[in-house]
């Protein structure tokens, strides 16, 4: 028998319950252990002051910046001590960058979520009485909060974006621009105008936005089976997700299920003054007026 609810859980969950797994957080864990890393986001990505737009700053990568930063190292064939040894220099240190914020970066995340305390029945200060252990759960949450505090079942529980408790799971970071949509650096009119060293560079930063893409569709078809058993959904409940453009095809992809179309949503709101926002995000995605609500967290 399948199951007439479904929660979509995002950050904002694990926040309510008093962990630690905020975007600053993050930025002060980077600052700590990494601070190369912690440079390279700071100068290059527009991820605000407080990281909150890590994810999808990582598609708006100030690519002049690096190229300024490091032409230096592109020299003059007619320097007088001009090298062979020099050629790659330029690429080199481009690929440098481009490592840190996408490999190193992941690497850095994936450390910091493991590091996270996640309460339990006996430590939690506060828990939501209304969870339902026997729905079903959509979460873009990489902890084991809702197995460890609520248990719910893992084969209730989709982590659409990676566990940290299982070992060989990918962790998803990264933005929602499609790299095969954007106009390569090389495409452009002046190409034969170019130096060969800095034609590869553009290549090691073309490369550097599929290595950051949030590949949604391909996670999505991976995930078909579990988009099939929400045929008896009757109530979406929305928990700490902030329905964002990066996690768009998500939403679109729950939304062709006809069940979820017609299913009552609700989400979840901090705050009074935030129930126009919430409610009018619920509208603009698709959810029919008649079926979108919101409710506060204490309605849990």
């Amino acid at each position: 028998m399948y199951s007439t609810k479904l929660y979509v859980i995002g950050n904002g969950f694990d926040l309510w319950h008093g962990i630690p797994s905020s975007y600053v957080q993050f930025k002060e864990y980077v600052r700590r252990h990494d601070r190369d890393l912690f440079d390279a986001i700071e100068r290059y990505l527009p991820a605000d002051e407080d990281w909150s737009d890590l994810e999808s700053a990582l598609a708006d990568v100030d690519v002049d910046s690096i190229i300024d930063d490091l032409g230096h190292f592109m020299q003059s064939y007619s320097a007088e001590d001009w090298s062979d040894a020099g050629h790659h220099d330029l690429q080199y240190e481009v690929d440098q960058v481009v490592q840190r914020l996408s490999t190193e970066l992941r690497l850095q995340f994936g450390e910091w979520i493991r590091s996270l305390e996640i309460p339990t029945p006996s430590t939690a200060t506060k828990r939501l009485n209304g969870i339902d252990a026997n729905a079903v759960f959509l979460t873009f949450n990489y902890t084991s909060m809702l197995g460890d505090l609520y248990a719910v079942p893992d084969t209730h529980v989709l982590h659409i974006h990676g566990e940290v408790r299982m070992q060989d799971s990918e962790l998803i970071l990264g933005h929602g621009w499609n790299p095969a949509q954007r106009r390569p650096l090389n495409d452009r009119p002046d190409i034969e105008d170019i130096d060969t060293r800095m034609m590869e560079a553009h290549n090691i930063l073309d490369d550097y936005f599929s290595k950051t893409f949030k590949p949604s569709e391909r996670l999505i078809r991976e995930h078909q089976a579990f988009f099939d058993k929400l045929g008896a959904i009757e109530t979406v409940h929305v928990l700490g997700h902030s329905l964002s453009e990066v996690d768009l095809p998500y939403i679109q992809a729950l939304l062709r299920v006809p069940s979820v179309a017609a299913a009552h949503w609700y989400v979840a709101c901090r705050s009074e003054q935030e129930r126009p926002t919430k409610y009018d995000r619920l509208i603009t995605l698709g959810v029919g007026t008649q079926r979108a609500a919101t409710a506060l967290w204490n309605d849990y």
